[in-house]
């Protein structure tokens, strides 16, 4: 079971993209729901995408130094 959910989700793009969409369509749900401004989506997004890009690289550079 362990290995189908692992395949699973690698198949849809892997943990750290399925974690920044998830935290993105909830941002996006509270913004359509007024209960956050424009301003703290505005954050959301750019934290998101900053914590993103900072996983990707340090991976990358974690690779290469194996």
């Amino acid at each position: 079971r362990v290995m189908m959910m692992r395949e699973a989700i690698d198949d849809f793009g892997g943990r750290r993209f399925l974690l920044s969409f998830a935290s993105l369509w909830v941002g996006s749900a509270l913004l359509m729901g007024s209960y956050i401004g424009e301003s703290i989506y505005r954050d959301i997004v750019i934290a998101t995408v900053a914590a993103y890009i900072t996983g990707n690289t340090i991976q990358k550079v974690k690779g290469e130094a194996q």
